[in-house]
């Protein structure tokens, strides 16, 4: 069957549409980026960090902001808080935790449900940000910690905490904290000169 000329114009067009959709979608995750490692040098504007693939350039711009992990202890969770946690699902159903980390005010609601745990999607482990909607003292298997229930949207999950699991609380600080040595991990885009404009950076706690 022969096509009309409007026919084929509109075909034309809508496999355009669907290339340059195809290309801005693949722009968009090709230049957003989180690296890990530790402060090389802090220069005027510029943040080196050295990752295991070699050393990382960051500009610093006035959006940029920064945020230290504070440890904490895990009897200061409280409902209203809004937390990330890795854990791995145990067979009762509930998720045993393997880190907290406690959100500044500023973050709360980023990232929030339940998935796998993006930089390991085999291993099992999951990622939960969300609501402590409830926060109970329970022993399980002669293990003591704390049970919360954490509630997003469009679910819940329940999460066991040990004592001695690493538990953090963000807070917005400012470039001074940036120092040599430290771990941090930086969130940002690629810029057009191909280096990283850093958005985030978070400054890890050092546990003991």
């Amino acid at each position: 069957m022969k096509r009309t000329k409007s026919e084929s114009m509109m075909t034309t067009v809508g496999i355009a549409c669907a290339a340059v959709l195809l290309f801005s979608t693949s722009a968009i995750y090709a230049q957003n980026m989180t690296i890990r490692g530790k402060i090389a040098a802090v220069k005027g504007q510029e943040l080196i960090v050295s990752t295991p693939n070699g050393d990382v350039k960051a500009a610093l711009t006035e959006q940029t902001v920064v945020r230290a992990e504070q440890p904490i202890k895990f009897s200061e969770i409280v409902p209203g808080m809004y937390l990330g946690t890795t854990a791995t699902k145990q067979s009762d159903g509930r998720f045993l935790a393997s880190e907290v980390h406690v959100f500044s005010e500023d973050q709360r609601g980023v990232g929030e449900g339940h998935r796998p745990l993006g930089s390991a999607p085999q291993s099992g482990a999951t990622m939960t940000n969300a609501n402590v909607e409830r926060v109970e003292d329970v022993a399980v298997q002669n293990v003591k910690g704390r049970l919360i229930t954490l509630k997003y949207n469009g679910g819940e999950v329940k999460v066991m905490v040990p004592p001695d699991v690493p538990v953090v609380n963000r807070v917005v600080t400012d470039r001074s904290a940036l120092r040599t040595g430290a771990v941090v991990s930086v969130q940002g885009s690629r810029s057009s000169d191909g280096g990283l404009a850093a958005t985030q950076i978070t400054i890890r706690a050092t546990q003991k």
